[in-house]
């Protein structure tokens, strides 16, 4: 059977770090596997052939990553040898070398997420780039920047985390949130064989918790559409764009940015969401032209129904996020002069057409199909297969109930 050592070079220039190499022994053939991991003679325990962890914090982190690497890259080679073993076929250590050579090298986490972000961002995924990217940092600040081998990461480490996201007074569906996102990163590695799936995520909530009431009533409604405002004023369009979300069936303040005037055609607003890409298609009302109408005059020259994105070079995600920050801005403001009780958000606007479609006693498959959800499931988060034209229907019907 072949036998495998972890050995250590140092360097020939005093005071630089040596190298750590890997020796492959079978039937007196000797191959040697040279690293990239580089440590310090006397970071080097020759008794035992390991890694001794020493030093600042900064410097153990770094050699306790190491120490993870090489722990992954034994248990690589041993499980080369004992496959073949098992098997009762003849193999040289150059078999096993190749062999190894061709598995996916050891990933660290933080490596792993970046190149993740990179692949979202180059098919034109921003949003869940910037989901990873959001996981990655807040993942970074918990571990003090300290990076780890995905093999390395287990369940006390995510049961840590969730510790330390609640002492910095996050809530619970916020966690749930970045852990949810951790375990799907986490998940893919899996899939791609850089790590074995331990279930370390067992013991932390990645679910829905109930919040608080996110919608508003009727009377609310019809309350922001009657408030005088100064025209083309920035708190006006808040309030439009408020509205214009509740008439397009809760549609996301991100597709209401990238509609274009192209999508309406023979009385329908066509348009595929960003979040699922999941075509909906919409009824155009008299209510809703009446509101484009009103800022016409600032799209004459812009492909986009709305004045959210006004340039095209290169910065469109930017523009809209800069317009959203306002309009929140903004609509808190109209909801106390209505006297709501919660911070109005365009995101109420979306619970908002959910709740009033259950209300007026509508299947939850058909306010589902108007949400553009993939599952009654998330529908049912909203509220605690029907034909377009029932959707349709059911909308004017609403949009009927505000402007009576």
């Amino acid at each position: 059977m072949a036998s495998l050592k972890l050995k250590f070079r140092p360097s020939t220039q005093h005071g630089k770090e040596g190298t750590l190499f890997f020796v492959v022994i079978h039937r007196r053939t000797v191959r040697t596997v040279f690293t990239d991991y580089r440590i310090f003679p006397d970071e080097w325990d020759e008794k035992s052939s390991s890694v001794r962890i020493t030093g600042t914090n900064e410097r153990r982190a770094h050699l306790q990553l190491i120490f993870s690497k090489v722990r992954w890259d034994v248990r690589q080679f041993t499980a080369l040898i004992t496959e073949r073993e098992a098997a009762m076929i003849e193999y040289t250590a150059d078999d096993i070398v190749t062999a190894y050579r061709l598995l996916p090298s050891c990933q660290t986490l933080f490596s792993f997420v970046k190149g993740m972000i990179i692949k979202k961002t180059k098919i034109g995924r921003m949003g869940t780039a910037r989901t990873y990217d959001n996981a990655l940092r807040s993942f970074a600040v918990f571990r003090m920047g300290e990076d780890i081998t995905l093999d390395a990461l287990d369940s006390e480490d995510i049961v840590m985390y969730e510790a330390w996201l609640k002492s910095r007074g996050l809530k619970r569906n916020s966690s749930s949130c970045y852990l949810r996102t951790l375990r799907t990163l986490y998940r893919k590695a899996v899939e791609v064989g850089l790590t074995t799936d331990k279930d370390i995520f067992r013991h932390v909530f990645t679910g829905f918790a109930k919040t608080s009431k996110r919608a508003i009533s009727l009377d609310s409604i019809r309350n922001i559409r009657h408030l005088c405002l100064p025209r083309g004023s920035a708190v006006a369009f808040a309030r439009d764009v408020f509205m214009l979300s509740i008439y397009l069936q809760g549609m996301s303040f991100i597709d209401m940015a990238y509609l274009k005037k192209s999508d309406i055609r023979n009385g329908m607003l066509r348009y595929d969401r960003k979040k699922t890409r999941q075509t909906l298609a919409i009824s155009w009302e008299p209510s809703m032209q009446d509101i484009v109408d009103e800022y016409a005059h600032l799209t004459s020259g812009s492909p986009y129904l709305l004045p959210i994105i006004t340039r095209h070079d290169g910065t469109e995600r930017e523009q809209y996020e800069k317009m959203e920050h306002n309009v929140n801005r903004n609509l808190k403001k109209i909801g106390e002069m209505v006297g709501l009780h919660i911070p109005l958000t365009t995101y109420v606007a979306r619970h908002t057409w959910a709740s009033t479609m259950r209300d007026m006693g509508f299947d939850l498959s058909i306010v589902s199909r108007g949400l553009g959800h993939e599952s009654l499931k998330t529908t049912q988060i909203y509220l605690s297969t029907i034909d377009t034209a029932s959707v349709m229907k059911a909308n004017r019907k609403m949009i009927g109930r505000i402007l009576k």
